[in-house]
């Protein structure tokens, strides 16, 4: 049986392919992921011609999609928030998943932010005053996050009625974590606390819809004459004499290539993830020599050898390694039935959704919490996600967050596919022995409260069967040690230009020095921000 249905051809806000011969754009801005739609959105109210490149398609009625719910054809099962639980086995995950980076990462309209569990963690202050360079503390940005957050705040409180639903399992956990001496906190009035505390999650959610800038910021730009997004076009390379980006060259679904003209005040803005981001620089001739000879080898056609320009790319590769917890407790709930959600059988709960509330308003998770410990003189921060996954069962995926000293390398194979040279996960003898003192001490006051873990049954299975956070960041740093130089360390100068170019930018997580505590998607939005602001008064 066919849950979703195709609809009548919709007007999308983008083209899925298009000839740019006879356009001139003042920023041509490569991906369509959260901060591409921020920066396209601020640069095109500014007052400059911008286009905005997306390899994928969109994931909404608006943007063209008509994988539509049997029961409302004016959603996709992307925008229902009580889907986001089971959102891998939508039929359209498959179509949104990139298939050539070295972890998961999203090729679609609205990048991560479209296929995620919706957590919007607001930073910290500590977040950006740890190792972010002078010039990108927290009180610098701070006026991006209240920008942010002015049109996309997140909530905790996502119904139209203001009230949370299916309870039980936070009722249980509250139980638990009150009885250990743990604060309850609202996550995003105090982002600040993160040691022993728990809260409500706050989702990225907004009129009871999967929010973020596909449906904050995107239809503010389609206002502007001076924008345009043409979706389905892929970036292979950058264009450039010297310095200078002259071009950004693109291959259409058909498999044509076009290049795409920059005049010379244009300035070209990479935005493509810290997993494809560097791919373009590779392509275009600017990372280590290693890299760029396998480039060579992948089919693309650098510029000459004695262009190249000699940065760290890929180096510094971060993530959150997930913890794997599968605990039954002694409490007394299930999981949305999503099977009988999305066939429209469960018309007691898409009826409370047509009024605004209920279940369905809400994301997968019932609780977040979040605590520290200190390890060689490190303190490094844990988030747990807890959501249902069995009747009285709760999965916590636990993540390693700031602090963590571990990093790795990302490289690029013969078939143009970004790959792992070195894991970025676990590889400190800190790292290590924090992620055995925090699990053990979870595991200990499990099974004081009589719980019991399935699955993985000890501190060790459950460190061996990490998983990756899909945060990734640190591919093209940020900072003032100029990478082309001895011990230099940074792609990108405080403006986020890459150094050794005249006109080419990035705003995405590949700059970002470190990891934020907890789900990186309100970060992301928050640097995107702050970076447009700094580029477009430059």
């Amino acid at each position: 049986m066919r849950f979703f249905r195709a609809v009548a051809a919709v007007t999308a806000i983008g083209t899925v392919s298009a000839s740019f011969q006879n356009n001139t754009y003042d920023y041509i801005i490569v991906g369509g992921g959260p901060s591409g739609i921020i920066t396209a959105e601020r640069i095109a109210e500014a007052g400059k011609k911008v286009l905005l490149l997306e390899r994928g398609y969109g994931p909404t009625v608006s943007t063209g999609s008509n994988e539509t719910l049997v029961w409302n054809n004016t959603l996709t099962g992307i925008d229902v928030p009580g889907l986001s639980g089971d959102i891998g086995s939508l039929p359209q995950w498959n179509q949104y998943v990139c298939t050539d980076t070295a972890g998961q990462a999203a090729c679609v309209l609205g990048g991560g932010v479209t296929v995620n569990y919706m957590v919007f963690v607001h930073p910290p202050e500590r977040d950006f005053n740890d190792k972010w360079p002078q010039g990108w503390k927290w009180n610098d940005v701070k006026s991006a996050a209240s920008r942010l957050y002015e049109r996309n705040p997140g909530s905790t409180l996502p119904s139209q009625d203001g009230e949370l639903y299916d309870q039980a399992l936070y009722s249980t956990l509250k139980a638990f974590f009150s009885n250990l001496g743990w604060t309850s906190v609202d996550m995003s009035e105090q982002p600040n606390e993160k040691y022993q505390v728990y809260s409500h999650p706050a989702w990225n959610i907004k009129d009871q819809k999967r929010a973020g800038p596909l449906r904050t910021y995107l239809p503010l730009a389609e206002q502007y004459d001076n924008f345009q997004l043409s979706m389905g076009t892929k970036v292979l390379r950058l264009m450039r004499t010297n310095g200078q980006i002259t071009g950004v060259e693109v291959e259409f679904a058909s498999g044509e290539t076009e290049i795409i003209t920059l005049p010379h005040h244009g300035r070209v803005l990479l935005s493509a993830g810290a997993l494809s981001t560097p791919r373009v620089l590779w392509n275009s001739g600017i990372g280590r020599k290693a890299q760029l000879e396998v480039a060579q080898q992948s089919g693309i056609n650098l510029p000459n050898e004695q262009e190249w320009i000699d940065l760290p790319v890929g180096e510094g590769l971060k993530d959150h390694p997930i913890f794997p917890f599968v605990v039954k407790t002694n409490g007394s709930f299930t999981i949305p039935d999503y099977p009988a959600i999305v066939n429209g059988s469960d018309t007691a709960d898409i009826s409370l959704y047509r009024e605004g509330d209920g279940v369905l308003s809400q994301g997968k998770h019932r609780m977040i919490f979040f605590t520290a410990n200190d390890v060689d003189g490190q303190t490094r921060y844990y988030q747990g996600s807890c959501a249902p996954s069995a009747e009285n069962t709760v999965s916590i995926t636990a993540y390693m967050t700031h602090g963590a000293t571990s990093s790795g390398v990302l490289g690029l194979d013969v078939d143009g596919n970004t790959i792992f040279l070195k894991s970025p996960y676990l590889n400190t003898q800190g790292d290590q022995t924090a992620a055995q003192s925090f699990v053990q001490g979870l595991i200990d006051d499990v099974k004081t409260a009589g719980w019991e873990l399935e699955t993985y049954p000890n501190a060790s299975s459950i460190i061996e069967n990490y998983t990756q956070g899909v945060h990734w960041t640190s591919t093209a740093m940020i900072g003032i040690d100029d990478g082309r130089k001895l011990g230099g360390s940074s792609v990108v100068d405080l403006d986020t230009k890459v150094y050794g170019t005249n006109n080419l930018f990035i705003v995405d997580g590949s700059i970002h020095p470190d990891l934020p505590s907890g789900n990186i998607q309100a970060t992301i939005m928050v640097v995107a921000e702050a970076a447009v602001a700094r580029i477009l008064a430059l």
